[in-house]
């Protein structure tokens, strides 16, 4: 299966619920809905919060392996977050480089990650995370 974007220029893109939505305001494209899913999971540790990163790599202590859901958005106006992970029973693997106002969501309600890592690449770099397995 493929998508054909027929116009180039910006797009308006909204996450609301459970529903992704993709307009063209000019539209020359019909509007494109995807529906999420329902992601359902008993998961039996977790941890969620704001912390600001210090600039560099710093390790993140998962609250449990394999962690199966990850949420973050950076909250910054500059600079990169880069996120490095490992899969349970596979090597570390650099995944995204986040961008400011980004989000990275990660669930696999099958398997999950046994490390994770994150690089900040400017000091005092807000994020809100959540971390459940």
């Amino acid at each position: 299966m493929s998508i054909v974007i027929t116009e180039v220029g910006s797009v308006q893109v909204s996450l609301k619920g459970a529903v992704i939505s993709f307009t063209d305001p000019t539209n020359t494209q019909a509007p494109i809905y995807k529906v999420i899913p329902t992601l359902l999971q008993t998961m039996s540790s977790c941890i969620f919060g704001q912390s600001t990163l210090s600039a560099g790599l710093t390790a993140v202590t998962l609250p449990i392996t394999p962690t199966q859901l990850l949420y973050a958005k950076y909250l910054g106006t500059t600079g990169t977050i880069t996120f490095t992970w490992a899969p349970t029973e596979a090597g570390s693997v650099e995944v995204m480089v986040l961008q400011p106002g980004g989000v990275i969501f990660f669930f696999n309600p099958a398997d999950g990650i046994s490390s994770l890592s994150v690089n900040a690449s400017v000091a005092n770099t807000p994020v809100d995370y959540v971390l459940a397995g």
